[in-house]
């Protein structure tokens, strides 16, 4: 047995030192492997009780038929020896030597590169003997045997392969059983044409074609050709297992493997896309430069061709406009820069923020006016592709990362919606790119519906609705403006270029699915934050005139006040209410009060709700409680009355309230029943501190 693994171990590394043998392919593979096998029953399906486990080898080979679908016939021959069971409690000498011709078919399907999964039934005869034992001679017989099984490959080179089998074996009239084989497959190459060389070169790289490279897309490239190569077979055999690929070595830390083609057939020729994966290197290139790209082809066992051509790359600031979503790859919402920046302006305006008003429309302009005071202005490009009536694809233009923008405190139309795009995506909201004819501007995600814009008296016309989407335009170029003048500047635009329809809007998150973003490395430097007093001071200018136009038109948008009783007591506590939603506590409580003497209830619960807001408990539950005496059965008066309660440590007030509150909502009951904790005189100040108010 040790002389068979020895012979079968050598086979397997005279396998694989062929393997570097330098032909195609042929359709014939050898696999050598040693084989083991466990009978589980006797011939006549009853239990085994004759036969223990036997050890052997096989060789075997394998023609890949020429047919759509990956058949092969299998012809082997195969030996083992096993032992025998006790008889009796009483041990058996001897053992069975077998040996074994077969044939049989086979099919594969690939997992996955490299990796195949294998189905086979073979057939064959056996020939079995016994050896003699003490007083009984020695038998010999032949019997059919068959087999059906399940393998995987592992591809370990062009020709060399790695096989595990399992399978259910029948020995005819002698037993059956599972076996199990682990070995090498090596694929045979195809003969020398007479008169030639053992390496033939079959494949010709005929030509090349390498567009121009732009750094900012390096990501792009990884799905998207680069250019393509011609390959042509024009040798007199078939060239097999085709490998393409592609590097420029300064940029590129391994080639791109951007084909694999299974046959080529003498004559025939092929185009294959070339892709390109780049390293961070090529963001360094700051002047465009020719440098030599290579394509190879690897085919068969050794057989290779290559061929080089020059390419430029440009800068990596250069681009060119045959895709208007191409500039999503220069917003960077990362770069520390940005991040600082954003950060800065955030903090500086976070306490002057207005609670009524749309968050998101704040924070546009915030970042409007902390960009002005950071001192960005407006300049045109040299190129000014976006200043033609129409954009010309094939013009290189440049185009500003967002710290180079901030570097320079300049940009143009494109620089500058870079840079206010990465400054709205770091704060997490969604963004797109504007294009009318010879321009590019900014809109925001404004994070309501269309309707829900409409009830806060925001006109339509103002703003952008694509898919269902509200979207707030800002023209980001006017930087001697405020925000609602670039707001509705960029509204106008949009709308006058919609209707000629020659508009269109590119939302950021879908442009990245094809461009991704792409951001400088990390070089030490840090951006100059603006002050933040003067950040805080031209957003509360620019905040009160947003929050006077929406404030306006929705009080426009309310019903004319009646000259006495209750309409009049409704309207004047309508607007109220709006004033105290907006934090214009004076004019809410002149309007409530003048409710109040028009004999509205819901007008004295308001007031309090001013006195809680202007951090005054006392005065609120003085107003609560005055307008519980007429108001029984209302849940949010009672929660009103609990909270202002417990601000002033009042827990058996505060108790009581929620004792009514319980009867009319159990639920708020149990959301507030915190308001009060175990012992006497104790709150807890989350709550306390909680501003929310219940409007009537």
């Amino acid at each position: 047995m040790k002389r068979i693994l020895l012979v079968l171990f050598a086979a397997a590394m005279a396998l694989g030192a062929v393997s570097a043998q330098t032909r195609p392919a042929s359709p014939w593979s050898l696999l050598v492997s040693p084989s083991f096998a466990l009978p589980l029953m006797a011939g006549d399906g009853s239990a085994n009780t004759a036969f223990s486990a036997a050890w052997g080898g096989n060789l075997s080979a394998e023609y890949a038929l020429p047919l759509a679908f990956p058949l092969s016939l299998r012809l082997g021959a195969g030996y083992s020896m096993g032992g025998l069971l006790p008889s009796g409690g009483v041990a058996v000498e001897g053992s069975l030597n077998e040996g074994e011709l077969s044939a049989g078919l086979g099919i594969s399907k690939a997992l996955a590169p490299g990796l195949a999964l294998r189905g086979f039934l073979d057939a064959g005869l056996a020939y079995g003997s016994l050896p003699a034992r003490g007083s009984l001679p020695g038998v010999s017989a032949a019997y059919g045997a068959a087999a059906l099984g399940l393998g995987l490959d592992l591809k370990l080179s062009g020709s060399l392969t790695a096989r595990l089998d399992a399978s259910a074996v029948y020995k005819f009239g002698l037993y059956g059983g599972i076996g199990a084989t682990l070995g090498l497959g090596y694929r045979l190459p195809e003969a020398a044409p007479a008169g030639l060389p053992a390496k033939l070169r079959l494949l010709n790289l005929v030509s090349i074609d390498v567009k121009n490279i732009f750094p900012i897309f390096r990501s792009y490239y990884d799905q998207n050709p680069v250019g393509t190569a011609k390959i042509a077979n024009t040798g007199k055999a078939t060239a097999t297992d085709l490998r393409v690929s592609f590097i420029i070595k300064q940029y590129m830390d391994a080639p791109k493997e951007c084909a694999t083609i299974a046959r080529l057939e003498p004559g025939n020729s092929i185009e294959v896309p070339l892709y390109g994966l780049f390293n961070d290197r090529i963001l360094d290139v700051t002047e465009a430069t020719k440098v030599s790209a290579e394509v190879f082809v690897e085919y068969g066992v050794d057989g290779a061709a290559s061929r080089s051509a020059t390419v430029l790359v440009y800068d990596r600031n250069a681009l060119t406009w045959s895709d208007d979503r191409k500039a999503a790859a220069f917003v960077s919402s990362k770069d520390p820069w940005v991040m600082d920046l954003t950060g800065n302006i955030l903090a500086a305006v976070k306490s002057q923020r207005n609670p009524e008003l749309n968050r998101n429309l704040q924070t546009a302009v915030a970042f409007h006016e902390g960009l002005r005071a950071y001192g960005i202005s407006y300049v045109l490009s040299p190129n000014r592709p976006f200043a033609k009536e129409v954009v010309d694809p094939e013009i290189v233009d440049t185009l500003k990362f967002p710290r180079q923008t901030l570097g320079f405190r300049a940009g143009d139309c494109a620089d500058l919606s870079v840079l206010y795009a990465s400054c709205f995506e770091a704060a997490g909201i969604e963004t797109a790119f504007i294009t009318v004819p010879g321009h590019i501007f900014m809109a925001i995600d404004l994070g309501m519906t269309l309707e829900q814009a409409k009830a806060r008296a925001i006109n339509p016309a103002d703003l952008v609705v694509v898919a269902g989407k509200v979207w707030l335009p800002i023209e980001t170029t006017m930087r001697d403006s405020g925000f609602l003048e670039v707001w509705k500047k960029a509204a106008a635009q949009w709308r006058e270029a919609s209707a000629h329809n020659v508009a269109a809007l590119y939302p950021l998150h879908e442009a990245w699915k094809t461009y991704a973003p792409v951001g400088l490395p990390a070089d030490g430097t840090s951006v100059a934050l603006p002050a933040g007093d003067k950040v805080a001071k031209a957003f509360a200018g620019e905040l009160a005139k947003a929050v006077d136009a929406e404030l306006g038109a929705r009080l426009a948008a309310l019903a004319p006040l009646a000259a006495k009783g209750e309409p009049a007591a409704k309207g004047y506590n309508d607007r109220g209410v709006l004033y105290g939603k907006f934090g214009l506590f004076t004019d809410a409580e002149k309007s409530f009060k003048a409710a109040v003497k028009e004999g509205s209830l819901p007008a004295l619960v308001n007031l309090g709700n001013v006195a809680m807001l202007k951090s005054d408990p006392a005065t609120a539950l003085g107003y609560y409680q005055q307008a519980a005496k007429k108001m029984t059965g209302d849940a949010g008066l009672y929660t009103n009355l609990a909270r202002s309660a417990a601000a002033l440590g009042k827990n058996d007030v505060a108790a009581a309230a929620l004792e009514s509150l319980k009867k009319l909502d159990p639920l708020a009951a149990e959301r507030y029943a915190g308001l009060i904790q175990a012992g006497p005189g104790t709150t807890r100040a989350a709550e306390v501190d909680d501003a929310t108010v219940i409007w009537f």
